[in-house]
């Protein structure tokens, strides 16, 4: 038996049950089609989920306090607990104090963000001097969560829990995340795009395992409109795997995206449609370029070689791994390359199409790192996924375990890979664990605080003050009732809280 044959022997039919194995492939009620996308969905070993003992929820925890401090001591200068995103203000919190738990299903920017507004809701119960903090904590909270979750969703696609310790630390360390990513609720729904992928190729075999993806696609759904582009891979999975009971991913992201509907059907969103030669630059960009050379490297190689030169080298590296991916990695690799890649231009291409974010600021390292990157960091994490499951099949074909070896000429070339990709990884990590940020840069929340109640103790006029206090803000927010102005004060309103 060839290796090409045993590999494709190992992947039991998606139509039985795991321990039913690969017998029976012709019961498979949707035929030839069902059968050649098997590999993208294979059974996912038994999972220390199915078994939460006290010592399995601890280590859990355990890791996801670990992956939240990573998350949070990533942002240099002004730490991230002392800084907020201009949404996390002015949108959720604000939205949440005018409006308790009215505003859950307010749509904002052209759709429903269900997961940051949940966030806001909580973070308003707290004293408002803290919310910088709240929302801090809750996004690297998720980001870690989102980590944890694809550590166990990965495991029928990458067999080695070295591998996919590697896949979860991209998560956390990922190069790029902190040009607008980080600790924030806003943008925790990033973090769980890159969920709902893995989620969606994830077969659980617990029924805690199920309803775990179908909360991971639906949190996901109901908070980026963008989880459309995973329509293709929710097809796939409804032709290869016909049994209800393996669509609870299906039916999460299919009840996060009715959700949405009726609150894109009443948005309105800015749009500018972009010249097709743009729109692929910023890919090149801010998804090939930024994911091979991260945010580092990336800007040095853009202004020793320039951005089109280096582009085009990080193009031929990614090339270079997707065609060692498709002829040398097996069939399970064959199939899951081109998917996470087509998916992440995907979500690349459909914002960037629509609102057309492609225009530089002219500085030095804007040339790399665009308006809008945020949309090129679940691509670039997809693209991570795509090298560590061609990895995993690689050393599975030549029969190598990262802790025995099996013959010289099979554990060479096996041990190459794993220490060129482990050294990829590492030197991105390296470079970019920690640094300055657009958000490190500005006021920190303690110095807007103690600048509002400054200006709240001013003898101003209502619309005056309401003028002068940042977006989102009222005096009464920071503990302080306002003084009426010297003249007229005793015109009705004019000592009222704003």
């Amino acid at each position: 038996m060839t290796q090409d044959s045993a590999a494709r022997a190992s992947v039991p039919s998606p139509a039985t049950p795991p321990e039913a194995g690969g017998e029976a492939a012709t019961r498979q009620p949707l035929g030839r089609a069902g059968r050649a996308l098997a590999p993208l969905f294979p059974p996912s070993p038994q999972s220390a989920l199915s078994r939460l003992t006290p010592g399995v929820v601890l280590a859990h925890l355990a890791a996801i306090a670990l992956g939240a401090f990573i998350m949070l001591e990533r942002q240099a200068g002004v730490p991230a607990w002392d800084t907020i995103g201009e949404e996390d203000r002015k949108i959720f919190l604000a939205g949440a104090l005018t409006h308790p738990w009215g505003s859950l299903l307010r749509g904002y920017n052209g759709y429903l963000e269900l997961v940051p507004r949940l966030i806001g809701e909580v973070i308003a119960q707290l004293p408002y001097r803290d919310a910088a903090v709240g929302f801090a904590f809750a996004g690297a909270v998720i980001a870690a969560c989102c980590a944890v979750f694809v550590f166990h969703a990965s495991a029928g696609q990458i067999q080695r829990p070295a591998l996919r310790a590697l896949l979860s630390l991209s998560v956390l360390l990922l190069p790029t995340a902190l040009y607008e990513i980080n600790d924030s609720g806003v943008n925790t729904p990033w973090f769980l795009l890159f969920a709902l992928f893995w989620a969606l190729v994830w077969r659980p075999r617990s029924r805690g395992g199920m309803i775990l993806a179908f909360v991971v696609c639906f949190a996901a759904a109901a908070s980026n409109v963008l989880a459309v582009a995973f329509a293709p891979v929710v097809l796939a999975r409804v032709l290869a795997l016909p049994r209800v009971r393996e669509h609870a991913a299906t039916l999460g992201w299919l009840a996060g995206g009715l959700l949405q509907i009726p609150v894109i059907l009443v948005s309105s969103r800015y749009t500018q449609v972009p010249p097709l030669a743009g729109a692929l630059g910023f890919y090149a960009r801010n998804v090939i370029l930024a994911g091979v050379g991260g945010h580092h490297w990336a800007a040095v190689a853009t202004d020793t070689l320039g951005v089109v030169t280096a582009a085009a080298l990080a193009g031929c590296v990614v090339v270079t791994v997707t065609a060692w991916g498709l002829l040398r990695c097996g069939p399970q690799a064959r199939l899951f390359v081109p998917t996470a890649l087509i998916s992440g231009f995907l979500l690349a291409m459909l914002p960037v199409a629509v609102h057309g974010y492609i225009v530089s600021r002219g500085e030095v390292h804007t040339i790399v790192f665009l308006h809008g990157s945020r949309y090129a960091q679940v691509p670039i994490l997809l693209l991570y996924s795509a090298v560590l499951v061609s990895l995993d099949g690689f050393l599975s074909r030549r029969g190598i375990r990262l802790r025995r070896s099996a013959g010289f000429r099979r554990t060479v070339p096996g041990l190459a890979a794993v220490l060129v990709v482990v050294l990829a990884f590492g030197t991105l990590w390296a470079a970019d664990f920690r640094w300055v940020n657009r958000r490190a840069t500005q006021a920190s929340w303690a110095e807007m605080i103690k600048d509002v109640r400054k200006e709240c103790r001013k003898p101003l006029a209502p619309e005056i003050r309401a003028r002068k206090l940042p977006a989102g803000m009222t005096c009464s927010m920071v503990g302080r009732v306002p003084r009426p102005p010297s003249r007229g004060s005793g015109a009705p309103g004019a000592a009222a809280v704003q």
